[in-house]
């Protein structure tokens, strides 16, 4: 590369400043993303340590056209499904020498939960709802924050934390979110 050409990704360090210019809007986003994606036994505060963790130490770079918190998020999505992929092939495995089944006979395996192709359309249907709902609240920051917040259990002192409103104004819109979800679905709005 030489000297004309800009660089394609972040530094490091410019990495680090994107992060620490991460607003309490910012982090609920990454949470939510973490708990739309996460899966037993990974939780979502994991998921988020390790993206952080994997950018800041340049196994993955963040292009220049990209916000860090879209970069986070899609790592965070990556991540996910690898640890996905991992607990798919997880074998459970039974000494048949263990003492405490006394009739082998009697044994049947566990049921299987969903296949990982199945839990990642759950996870798009689920991603897919929330961006109908942030879109019924286009340009409304407070309601969009409350709608995240719903969706990733955010709720109450935190959430209000985040949003900056008093507990008066706070219920005041969060009645309104409610109503005007209400109102879209009466009038043939679907999740």
């Amino acid at each position: 590369m030489n000297d004309m050409q800009p660089a394609v990704a972040l530094t490091r360090d410019e990495l680090e400043e994107g992060i620490a210019a991460f607003t309490n809007a910012d982090w609920l986003r990454l949470r939510s993303v973490a708990q739309l994606y996460a899966i037993y036994p990974v939780e979502p505060e994991e998921l988020v340590q390790e993206a952080l963790c994997r950018a800041i130490a340049g196994s993955r770079k963040c292009p220049r056209k990209v916000s860090v918190v879209r970069f986070v998020a899609e790592a965070i999505r990556s991540i996910a499904h690898d640890e996905l992929h991992k607990v798919e092939n997880q074998r459970d495995e039974l000494s048949v020498h263990d003492e405490t089944i006394e009739n082998l006979d009697a044994f049947t395996p566990t049921e299987t939960g969903p296949t990982a192709e199945e839990r990642m359309i759950s996870n798009e249907h689920n991603r897919d709802t929330e961006n109908c709902l942030l879109e019924l609240f286009d340009g409304d920051d407070e309601a969009q924050f409350i709608v995240l917040g719903m969706l990733s259990g955010t709720e109450g002192a935190e959430l209000r934390e985040i949003i900056g409103l008093d507990q008066t104004g706070f219920n005041s819109k969060r009645r309104y979110v409610r109503r005007k979800i209400n109102s879209a679905i009466e009038n043939g709005f679907t999740l």
